[in-house]
């Protein structure tokens, strides 16, 4: 079986931290798709802080709890 990559709501640039399309001003899920997706960077699961775009800056939004193996959902690929 292979596994493919869908153009979820999950991985377009209008999903806010709460679910919600900022474009629509709905809830989105996992498996909501639309025509007007914007593809970014996706999380993997090699995603983690010590390849954030944001890790040890002022734009990281949980400097706190930031550490290398740690994910949350601001993450942005540093390269």
């Amino acid at each position: 079986m292979e596994l493919q990559t869908i153009e979820s709501c999950i991985n377009c640039q209008n999903l806010t931290k709460n679910f919600m399309c900022s474009k629509h001003s709905v809830d989105v899920g996992m498996y909501t798709v639309c025509e007007s997706h914007t593809k970014v960077d996706s999380l993997t699961k090699n995603s983690n802080c010590a390849n954030c775009a944001n890790f040890n800056l002022d734009t990281c939004t949980n400097p706190d709890g930031s550490s290398e193996g740690m994910l949350c959902f601001d993450w942005r690929s540093a390269s």
